[in-house]
């Protein structure tokens, strides 16, 4: 079964609310400027898997689903993880992304990044119509988190000795904080206790820190089909994951000069990144990292395992199974 075919069975509880968050964003990313309805429009046909508004609504059913007070913070998160990425491409010179010119690629630097601001700005509105001060918090401290992580992403680029322990700060910064915030703010809009809600906020960090190692394995290991991008593609933009800072602790067939070589060069050649990422792929370093994520994905369960079983627990235990086991 495809990725996509078992997100929409996992998901088919909440399909028609999942509708009307897409209906609802599409509305509330609409400008008065013909040029920015024109470039969101173009961003949002970018195939997503909608599951950060999953975890927010499937934490919040968990308890009492307030769907109404749901709706504008799901949609202000994912509005904050589509400005995000326009504002990544730019970063990252990005020319697609999902196999479609990135917004950067077809209007220019300038109106990626005023897109990206105009997308910040909207969630501003969102998150007052959910009037709760924790959400206030919650949203402020999320994109804080995010843009220190990038900033650490931009610091750690084109540097070989990056530590598996400042991987997992910036990823857990950058990527698993969001949908952290997503499973926090459901649980604590849907009536959690304290606890329940720090146990969400939790499962959320895990299996977000999952999500990204996997993402970052099948740049290794996944085809330009499955991933929507060339195989290698971190390595061309000279970012160490976690597969290549296991790989070089090998120090094996002089390969740490040769990837020295690559993250130094501006455009290194195609023929080069082939070789590192075969060499990669072949080596240990792939299980190593699979191991890796498997750890965090059972963090991610046993923190479930604290709330009553229901329909919406075991979807969002599913979930985590198929972060770890999703197309490589």
């Amino acid at each position: 079964m495809s990725d996509t075919a078992t997100l929409s069975r996992l998901f088919s509880g909440i399909e028609t609310d999942l509708d009307i968050v897409d209906v609802t964003f599409h509305e509330r990313a609409t400008s008065g400027l013909e040029m920015l309805n024109t470039a969101s429009a173009h961003v949002l046909k970018s195939p997503g898997k909608r599951l950060r508004t999953a975890l927010t609504l499937l934490s919040g059913k968990l308890l009492t689903y307030r769907f109404e007070k749901l709706l504008p913070m799901s949609v202000a998160f994912e509005m904050v993880h589509l400005a995000t990425l326009v504002h990544d491409d730019i970063i990252d010179h990005a020319t697609t992304r999902r196999g479609l010119p990135t917004v950067n690629a077809r209007y220019g630097n300038a109106v990626a990044i005023l897109l990206g601001d105009y997308l910040f700005a909207k969630t501003a509105g969102l998150i007052a119509d959910v009037e709760d001060f924790r959400i206030d918090h919650l949203f402020s401290e999320t994109v804080a988190n995010v843009c220190e992580g990038t900033i650490l992403e931009l610091l750690s680029v084109r540097q070989s000795g990056v530590t598996v322990d400042h991987y997992i700060d910036r990823i857990s910064r950058k990527t698993a904080c969001l949908m952290s915030a997503c499973c926090k703010g459901g649980v604590t809009l849907g009536g959690g206790s304290d606890a329940q809600i720090a146990l969400m906020e939790q499962y959320g960090l895990n299996l977000g820190i999952a999500f990204q190692i996997i993402d970052d394995v099948l740049d290794y290991v996944g085809t330009e089909e499955s991933i929507g991008k060339p195989a290698g593609n971190d390595l061309r933009q000279g970012l160490v994951t976690l597969p290549l800072i296991y790989a070089l602790r090998s120090q094996q067939n002089g390969y740490v000069e040769h990837v020295d070589h690559i993250l130094r060069a501006e455009t290194p050649p195609d023929a080069d990144v082939r070789d590192v990422v075969a060499w990669v792929a072949e080596g240990p370093a792939i299980d190593e990292s699979f191991a890796l994520a498997r750890h965090y994905s059972a963090r991610a369960l046993a923190l479930l395992s604290e709330f009553p079983a229901s329909p919406e627990r075991e979807v969002l235990e599913q979930l985590v199974d198929f972060v770890v086991d999703r197309s490589r």
